[in-house]
């Protein structure tokens, strides 16, 4: 009996492991901790964005994988999925978060008001519209910064966990148009969602990297 007891119990044991594997490597945090981690970030990002702003320094930044902080400053072009470092600009914050700015995009709009695509690079299509493709990572997120950088890139390197939406440290990805005011911080607002123009596009079959 105790033997079949101790059977059951490794085979258990075994199928859990086996379980939390196939979950993949996204992390649980309880409220209480998400809290305290958004407490930790939120006013040393604004504060830092705010000191650029006014001092009109450069605004980009390293962004790293925590898990894969080996590989940097190496870099696979071959490799399937989101590199384990890239750079970016730090562009502001939002309430659970920080804002990091990917790539200005032309846009089309198609016959839908509220429809956009890529434009068609091969046969010199024109935009009617140019956005910033805007990643928002959670200050849950966010592990460490060292502010200073290192001998490759003297920025600031920000060490995410990459377990949000594809294994990315991103919970979602907009294209927003850019506002600016004089003295003020610029401001993003979400035009459409970067999911959207991508489906839109392969509606109209226009082959595109991104």
């Amino acid at each position: 009996m105790l033997e079949s007891a101790s059977s059951f119990s490794l085979v258990y044991t075994v199928s859990k492991d086996l379980w939390r594997a196939l979950r993949g490597r996204r992390r649980t945090a309880t409220p209480e901790e998400i809290l305290a981690r958004r407490q930790q970030w939120k006013s040393t990002f604004e504060r830092e964005i705010w000191r650029r702003h006014a001092n009109r320094f450069r605004r980009d930044a390293i962004i790293r994988d925590v898990r894969r902080i080996d590989h940097y400053p190496d870099v696979n072009d071959k490799a399937n999925g989101i590199s384990p470092w890239f750079r970016s600009d730090l562009v502001g914050t939002y309430h659970k978060g920080i804002l990091v700015g990917l790539r200005w995009e032309e846009l089309k709009r198609t016959d839908h008001p509220d429809e956009w695509r890529y434009i068609n690079y091969k046969s010199g299509e024109n935009g009617d519209i140019n956005l910033l493709l805007v990643g928002r990572i959670p200050y849950e997120n966010i592990e460490n910064v060292d502010w200073q950088g290192d001998e490759y890139y003297p920025l600031p390197h920000i060490y995410c966990h990459f377990d949000a939406r594809k294994r990315e440290p991103y919970e979602s990805l907009a294209f927003c148009s850019e506002n600016r005011y004089r003295n003020e911080l610029p401001s993003y607002v979400e035009v459409v969602r970067y999911e959207q123009v991508r489906e839109v596009t392969n509606k109209f079959r226009i082959p595109t990297v991104f």
